[in-house]
């Protein structure tokens, strides 16, 4: 008994030392995103979910992620952060496969062992990828567009500067992809998530495009982390793309762009 009473207190004071060191590199990692001194080297990893989004995802290539650079440039500009191109968005295919999802509910256990199988499948993949090493990797899993099926909830991790973005494999849903890659990117961020879980409408204020508008319904532009135009105080509109869409004053705080 007290020999693995023992070698079970090693193994405990193991893992907290490596948990402790995940802490502190995932802290460094986000301080340094977010200071703003240099392009964000955002990599996305587009992947097919199922095999009828192969096609699809095959065809992918830089140019179909311009929407998002160009966001983030015209958000950043209007924030006065002196960059003209905050972030940087190229197309890698070193993903050797489907990363570790994580288990529908899972405990804090569950996921706290998720995540650390996730950052080290990522950093495999960054470690093996002939692109310079990302500061954000989002891996774009690509659904078959069935009408009336969802894809499941996409991810995004300010401890790893990592993100599962769950999106339709069809060419009429790339605006929309590209929302959602954003927002997901924002999360790794430290941006946090500005609707009603329950009802998906926009939080008030900070979900709305524009808090100060007047009359405030209907809003001309959605924040990006509200992921929705609201049309009215009980109803809220999923944007066609990116030009939909804005940094409101509060994510902008959250990920360094002080006003």
């Amino acid at each position: 008994m007290a020999s693995r009473s023992f070698f079970g207190t090693v193994r405990l004071a193991i893992l907290l030392i490596v948990l402790v060191f995940v802490a502190l590199g995932a802290w460094l990692d986000r301080r340094r995103s977010t200071d703003w001194d240099s392009a964000l080297r955002v990599t996305v990893y587009p992947l097919a979910a199922d095999a009828s989004a192969a096609a699809h995802v095959a065809a992918l290539a830089d140019g179909d992620f311009e929407a998002i650079q160009t966001f983030f440039s015209g958000e950043a500009q209007r924030y006065g952060v002196p960059l003209e191109q905050p972030v940087r968005v190229r197309v890698s295919r070193a993903a050797p496969g489907l990363p570790p999802l994580p288990q529908r509910a899972a405990g804090p256990v569950g996921i706290a062992v998720w995540s650390l199988r996730f950052r080290w499948w990522a950093w495999r993949v960054a470690a093996n990828d002939p692109l310079p090493t990302p500061d954000v990797q989002v891996f774009a899993l690509y659904h078959a567009a069935v009408k009336g099926v969802p894809v499941p909830d996409s991810l995004g991790l300010s401890k790893g500067l990592m993100a599962i973005a769950h999106l339709y494999a069809d060419s009429d849903a790339s605006g929309s992809n590209q929302v959602v890659l954003a927002h997901e990117l924002l999360h790794t961020l430290g941006a946090t998530d500005k609707y009603d879980r329950a009802t998906g409408l926009p939080d008030l204020p900070d979900g709305l495009g524009d808090p100060a508008q007047s009359p405030r319904y209907p809003q001309q532009f959605g924040e990006i982390m509200a992921g929705r135009i609201a049309e009215s105080a009980g109803t809220a509109a999923v944007p066609d793309d990116l030009t939909q869409m804005l940094v409101g004053a509060a994510t902008a705080r959250e990920i360094g762009w002080g006003r």
